[in-house]
């Protein structure tokens, strides 16, 4: 088994842990499930390079994270959320020689993994029986699994990203709108805004003409912030908290 993937079964073992407690009250597990979009804004627009004889475009694509939640309710209006999330960010790559454009291009591609262990405050505003409006602060620390290289499919981009540092931080607000039911649990969508404290990576960047002759492009400190529409569902309370809550 992948070591990267070994946290995701401890929240799993945690999780099963937490739930058998009687004595917690009002607490959910919850699965999460969203998408990182490549928008224009928040700091990750495209970074544009170039070099003596050529030049790079560094493009933010469509990722996505996954992973579970535990939610505990404190009272009617304020909660807590913890849990462990994974995270994939993608990258495009394309290059091109400014002497011979229409013969020297290139694109790749590379992906860059992360888990997040987010503590979240939340504050709801109720909009009708069962729906309510979900408002929520928190700060993330972010471990990143490994550095990730990469080669063009004519290989002449050549890059390399290894972690800025082991350990990071990141601050994150979230804004959606929740559905309760007493049986099947609930139902949550959102929007979340996601900033790193600081780089997530350091990358480096290479174009080749031939096997020996090459751009080297000054380091780029990559930036991991993102915007993403986030799905949720929590698992019904457990007959013994609500029997307890009467």
């Amino acid at each position: 088994m992948r070591l990267k993937y070994f946290p995701l079964l401890l929240l799993i073992v945690a999780s099963i842990s937490y739930g058998q407690k009687g004595n917690v009250k009002n607490s959910q597990v919850g699965f999460l499930l969203g998408s990182l979009v490549p928008v224009n804004y928040f700091g990750i627009s495209a970074i544009e390079l170039s070099a003596n004889n050529s030049s790079l475009k560094l493009e933010n694509q469509l990722g996505y994270n996954f992973g579970m939640v535990l939610k505990t309710d404190l009272t009617r209006k304020f909660s807590l959320e913890s849990g462990i999330i994974f995270y994939q960010r993608n990258f495009k790559l394309t290059g091109s020689s400014s002497n011979q454009s229409s013969i020297l291009r290139d694109t790749s591609s590379f992906s860059y993994i992360s888990y997040g262990f987010p503590i979240k405050s939340i504050v709801y505003v109720q909009l009708g029986n069962d729906f309510y409006m979900r408002n929520s602060i928190g700060f993330n620390l972010d471990f990143y699994a490994s550095a990730v290289a990469s080669k063009g499919e004519s290989l002449r981009i050549d890059h390399y990203s290894e972690r800025a540092r082991w350990i990071n931080g990141s601050v994150c607000g979230n804004l959606g709108v929740e559905k309760r039911d007493s049986k099947l649990g609930t139902f949550y969508i959102g929007a979340e805004v996601n900033i790193p404290i600081s780089s997530i990576a350091v990358t480096r960047l290479k174009f080749y003409y031939d096997g020996v002759i090459y751009d080297n492009y000054d380091p780029i400190f990559l930036r991991g912030n993102y915007f993403g529409i986030k799905l949720k569902y929590y698992l019904p309370v457990n007959m013994e908290s609500k029997k307890d809550d009467d």
